[in-house]
């Protein structure tokens, strides 16, 4: 009789567990860490995390994400340990697409041995709608930021990771531009962090002229698909404006699937099948998709730390120039900045062949030493 007292008891505390999991973000604090489930396959001398927290979307409303953390295992400081924020690049916008749901949740950090060896906690989102329900909001400035920052709070809650307040940022590709608006954000969304620098890998900057200078039409069309998708359920924007009935079913389809700049053949396929239904289509020359664009363009406010860019000079995704141009305008206004030129970079290695030099500007940043400041910038 015990023993079916202490089942049933069991299996109400997992129900009421799983209820509350659920509870709508209104109900907790932005940043309030939900659950935390040790996972394997942490480096040598540490420990993982499965985590899944509160969170907030571009106009405030409550959503959840998920992500992973990673910790030293041994003493922290007595201060807490510093914090890598890291914002993954571009996986796709369905909810299947998480990195932390992938074989490769851990092996997708830069660098994550040598950080872990420095003595850094790290904490990665996978932004809401990727792992949590939907919609991705792709590109959407402000919410991807505050993922990042409650990322931040969260990891400081798990006892083990041992996290201060003191962090940095550091993303590629879409998560470059997740980086710099989280430093815009960083002093009003969550001044009870103290961001100490903005690390950005080929980051989109200007949307409109990354849309228009990218080189590969196939990218191009990947990321209008993203984009569109992603926008017409966040902004409630209307995809008629771009594309006729046959053109939105494929526009949806390919956002379905998970990718990024180097899609599988099925994909490619749909790729080759949009592209040909919305030849003539420029989402910067079209209503409301242009303000969107406009609005979700890093560097419009203050960069709130010192900056770290880097930059392939073969990125067929993010056009070096205009990641030049955003450099030379943020010197314009007096940022700190450390540019760093990857001759015959391309996309998608720009964070692993700049990892080294990023570590080292983030140990700097960490030490309290001055920011190494390469403007200006010709």
């Amino acid at each position: 009789m015990q023993t079916r007292a202490l089942d049933i008891t069991a299996r109400c505390a997992f129900v009421l567990f799983l209820v509350f999991a659920h509870l709508p973000v209104s109900l907790a604090e932005s940043g309030h860490l939900v659950a935390a489930t040790a996972i394997s396959g942490a480096p040598a001398g540490a420990m993982a995390w499965r985590i899944r927290y509160d969170t907030t979307e571009h106009e405030g409303r409550p959503v959840q994400s998920t992500g992973v953390l990673v910790a030293p295992s041994g003493l922290a400081p007595s201060g807490g340990r510093k914090v890598v924020a890291w914002a993954h690049g571009t996986t796709g916008i369905a909810e299947p697409c998480a990195p932390s749901l992938g074989p490769r949740a851990l092996a997708s950090i830069p660098a994550l041995e040598q950080m872990v060896r420095q003595g850094w906690t790290v904490v990665a989102t996978d932004y809401p709608g990727l792992g949590t329900p939907g919609p991705h909001a792709y590109l959407v400035g402000e919410a991807a930021a505050h993922a990042v920052l409650d990322s931040v709070r969260a990891a400081r809650q798990v006892e083990h990771a041992n996290a201060s307040t003191q962090f940095v940022v550091w993303g590629l590709s879409q998560g470059a531009h997740a980086a710099l608006f989280t430093g815009q954000e960083a002093h009003g969304y969550a001044p009870g962090l103290q961001l100490l620098g903005v690390a950005a890998a080929a980051p989109p900057t200007d949307l409109i002229m990354n849309l228009g200078d990218s080189s590969s039409p196939m990218v191009r069309t990947i990321l209008t698909a993203f984009a569109v998708d992603s926008w017409s359920k966040v902004y409630h924007a209307d995809t008629g404006t771009i594309a006729k009935p046959t053109a939105r079913r494929l526009l949806h389809r390919l956002a379905s699937t998970c990718g990024s700049e180097d899609p599988a053949l099925r994909t490619k396929i749909q790729v080759a099948r949009l592209r040909r239904q919305i030849t003539d289509v420029d989402l910067t020359a079209i209503e409301p998709w242009r303000s969107l664009l406009v609005t979700n363009s890093a560097g419009g406010g203050p960069a709130g730390a010192p900056l770290f860019v880097a930059q392939g000079t073969d990125d067929a995704v993010v056009s070096a120039d205009v990641t030049k141009r955003f450099v030379v305008n943020a010197c314009g206004r007096g940022e700190q900045i450390r540019f760093v030129s990857i001759l015959n970079g391309i996309h998608r290695t720009t964070a692993t062949a700049s990892a080294e030099e990023t570590l080292r500007w983030m140990a700097g940043r960490f030490a309290g030493q001055p920011s190494p400041n390469d403007c200006p910038i010709r």
